[in-house]
This record gives C-alpha cells, sequence and structure tokens, in this order.
C-alpha cells in the first residue's frame, strides 16, 4: 500500500513539473495571441481612416508640371489682342514656343457637398467604434478560450490520475491472480479477465493522455505559439455564483450592432447629398517658359529683339469657382438611397436579434449551470457509496465470497463515478466562465 501511493505521489509531482498558472497564461494570451494582435492592427486602421478623412476636408495642395509640343507657335501665356498690337514692335517682343515646359503649384478644396464630406468623418468616427468594441470583446472571448482550454486540459488531468491510480490496481490484482493460476487457485478465465481489465484500463490511458495533448496544442496556439505544459490545480466554488444583472443593451456585443445601425443611417445621410450641387475651389500658381522658336527681328527698326532658341518664361495664375449639379441620372441615385434604406432595415433587425441571442445564451447557460450542480453533487453521493462499497467487495473477494467479476465491475463503477464527479465539477466551472463571458466579465478586463 506504501508503494502504491508512493507511486501516485511521482505521477501527481511528474504531471505538475513545469506547471503553468491560469493567470499565466492569460497574460500570455493577451501579450501574444496573434488573432487579438490583428484586431489591435484593426483598431489602428480605423483610426488611420478617421484621420485621413478628417484631413481631407481641407482640400489638396499639389506641385504640378508638364510639357507640350505644338504644331505651331504658341504664346507662354494667354494675350489679350491690345497688348500685341499696342507697338509696333509688340508682336517682336512676345515670345513664342513649340515646346512648352509649365511648373507651379495648385490648391483645390471641395466649399459645399451637401454635408458628404461631414458624414463620411462621421461614418468613418462610428468605424472606430466599432474596431474599438471589437478590440475589448477580442479579449474577452480570448480569455474566456484560455480558461475554457485550460479547464478542460485540468480535468483531462485529474482523470489521467485517477486512470492511473486505477490501472495500477489492476496491475496488481492481474499480478496476483497470475501468481495464483499458476498455483493452480485461480482459472484461466479469470486470468483473462484480470488482464483484460487491465489492458482496457490502459487503453483508456492512451485516450486520455491524446485528448490532452491536442488541448494542449490548441491552447499553446490561442498563446502565441509559447508551449504549454500542464495545468495548475484551480478551486471551483460550487456554492457561490455572482449574477452580473447587466443590462444586454449596454454590453459591447450589442453596441457593435448598434454602431452598425448608426453607421447605416449615415450611409443614408451620406447619399442624399447627391441631390445637391457640388462646389469647389480650385486655384494655381506657376510658370510657363520654352525656347523660343524665331530669331524675332522687327523691319521697322532692325533691332532683334528675341533670338532663337533663347529660353523664355511667364508667370501664370489663375483661381476659380465649379459648380456641379447632376439633375438627372435615370434614378441611379434613388437605387442607392433605397438600398441604403434596406441595409438600416436589416440591421434594426439584427439588434432585435442580437438581443433575443443573448438573452437566450444567458438564460441556457444559467439553466446548465443548475444541471452541472445536481449532476455533481449525484456523482459525488454515487462516488461515495461506490467508494464504500469497493472497500467491502475486495473484503468479500480475499474470502471468496464473490467472484472476480464482481469485484471488476464494482471498481469499475467507481472509477466511472469519480470521472463523473471530476467532470461535472469542472464543466460547472466552465458555465461560470461562459455566463461570465456573455456579462462580458470575464476577468473584468480593463
Amino acid at each position: 500500500m506504501i508503494k502504491k501511493y508512493l507511486f501516485l505521489s511521482i505521477i501527481l509531482s511528474f504531471n505538475y513539473l513545469n506547471a503553468m498558472s491560469l493567470d499565466t497564461a492569460i497574460k500570455l494570451a493577451l501579450k501574444h495571441n496573434n488573432e487579438l494582435k490583428k484586431t489591435y492592427l484593426d483598431l489602428e486602421q480605423s483610426r488611420l481612416q478617421k484621420e485621413s478623412i478628417k484631413v481631407d476636408r481641407y482640400g489638396k495642395v499639389n506641385i504640378v508640371a508638364s510639357y507640350e509640343h505644338y504644331n505651331n507657335s504658341r504664346t507662354l501665356v494667354p494675350l489679350p489682342p491690345m497688348q500685341m498690337t499696342s507697338s509696333p514692335t509688340a508682336a517682336y517682343e512676345i515670345p513664342t514656343t513649340k515646346d512648352m515646359f509649365s511648373a507651379g503649384i495648385s490648391y483645390s478644396v471641395v466649399l459645399f457637398d451637401g454635408n458628404a464630406q461631414k458624414n463620411n468623418y462621421q461614418i468613418s468616427n462610428l468605424s472606430q467604434t466599432t474596431s474599438f468594441l471589437k478590440t475589448k470583446l477580442a479579449k474577452e472571448e480570448l480569455v474566456y478560450n484560455v480558461k475554457s482550454l485550460y479547464v478542460s486540459i485540468l480535468a483531462l488531468q485529474k482523470q489521467l490520475i485517477a486512470t492511473k491510480e486505477y490501472s495500477y490496481s489492476q496491475k496488481r490484482l492481474f499480478e496476483q491472480i497470475k501468481k495464483q493460476y499458476e498455483l493452480g487457485s485461480k482459472s484461466k478465465l479469470d486470468l483473462l479477465k484480470a488482464k483484460n481489465a487491465y489492458i482496457s484500463s490502459k487503453s483508456n490511458e492512451d485516450k486520455i493522455e491524446v485528448n490532452i495533448d491536442i488541448l494542449k496544442t490548441n491552447l499553446s496556439k490561442v498563446l502565441g505559439g509559447i508551449k504549454f505544459d500542464n495545468a495548475e490545480d484551480i478551486s471551483v466554488d460550487m456554492q457561490k455564483y455572482k449574477d452580473f444583472r447587466t443590462n444586454v443593451e449596454q454590453l459591447k456585443k450589442f453596441q457593435i450592432i448598434k454602431t452598425k445601425s448608426k453607421i447605416a443611417s449615415k450611409k443614408i445621410d451620406k447619399l442624399k447629398s447627391l441631390y445637391f450641387p457640388q462646389v469647389s475651389l480650385n486655384s494655381y500658381f506657376g510658370y510657363n517658359f520654352g525656347p523660343n522658336d524665331t530669331t524675332n527681328t522687327s523691319p521697322l527698326t532692325g533691332k532683334t529683339y528675341i533670338e532663337r532658341g533663347d529660353l523664355n518664361f511667364k508667370s501664370n495664375w489663375q483661381i476659380g469657382v465649379n459648380f456641379k449639379w447632376n439633375v438627372f441620372d435615370f434614378g441611379y441615385k434613388d437605387a442607392l438611397l433605397e438600398k441604403e434604406r434596406v441595409a438600416l432595415q436589416s440591421m434594426k433587425i439584427q439588434e432585435i436579434q442580437t438581443k433575443l441571442e443573448i438573452e437566450k445564451n444567458l438564460k441556457n447557460a444559467k439553466n446548465k449551470l443548475s444541471l452541472s450542480k445536481a449532476n455533481f453533487d449525484s456523482a459525488k453521493s454515487e462516488y461515495e457509496l461506490l467508494d464504500a462499497i469497493v472497500k467491502v467487495e475486495i473484503v468479500k473477494y480475499e474470502n471468496g465470497m464473490i467472484t472476480l467479476d464482481d469485484l471488476l465491475l464494482s471498481k469499475a463503477k467507481k472509477n466511472l463515478a469519480y470521472m463523473k464527479l471530476i467532470n461535472s465539477k469542472y464543466e460547472y466551472q466552465k458555465i461560470l466562465d461562459y455566463i461570465e463571458y456573455i456579462y462580458e466579465k470575464n476577468g473584468e478586463i480593463k
């Protein structure tokens, strides 16, 4: 008996070697999880999108340049006829070119667009709010996933220890019967039954270990690739439950849908701007220059004013206001507007569905919690009874009052009851974590 408990102590020590606490797992997930990092990037993208729309309202300043070749000579800037005939030599003093170069700076800004830019900015602001809420909700979901995987691993670890204990007792029983068989006090059938019970228990060990390995792999992925070895035991209070009594409409999951409805409404307002005219301001200042294409010599004075190939330049500036109003488009604007109105109605329906879904999930979770508590109480009572029965059955078997089948069946029932006890205990904790997740209180993330 002493060797048995020494053996189990070694198993326990090995099982919890390099164990990671639940709090540590949560902190590592919040720091390294790749999906959560992606939500941060999405939030940053929405912030930058909002900033780009904000500054776009101030217009654009561009540096512009061009080169054009003409078949006929052109003046560097448009000139009125009177300037060209103001004196007998005026036409010879004006440079012309077939190769026109231009360089300057322009500024354009929308003066009025029916509040399209304003609504666009408000949409981007709401989109940023949605991204922020999604980031907070992603944290909540991540913590819940870590807890769920962690508790599942812990439950299987407990089951594995119990199964190893059961396998050890079956092995001892098999070895004992083997000796008795060799001495002729036990039949070959008894030996085969004991061997089968031992092998079956070892097979169950392998199944549990495979399931633990699968869950560890999944948790390691959630931790951003950090290896997870073993889970530490956690305290499960079967008597304590806190109902947060939070208004469903205050939950982030509902607020996301609510914000999307506001975005749909703003899109309608934005499309209404298409029915208004658009007024914009455009301005430009720069220089036109090019090589003179002829030698300008006046026949009246004989004086050469400009040599062929001389590079000349003239400043050129302009400012103007543009007006554009689409008065007819064969129903294009009407179709777009109606499409967004339908989208808004769809979002309103989704608001109702989301609220009902949250309330349904919460009610189901609370019912499952009560059921899990009842299952735990039942499993605990059953285990205590079967534990007492097994102790009596061992004595009976040693005195030849019952068969090996009876003893093995009693031990199997006890082991099964213990498995149910472990499952119901940690299932209760997982449901508690799920309720906290629905209430968005999982870990009280700030």
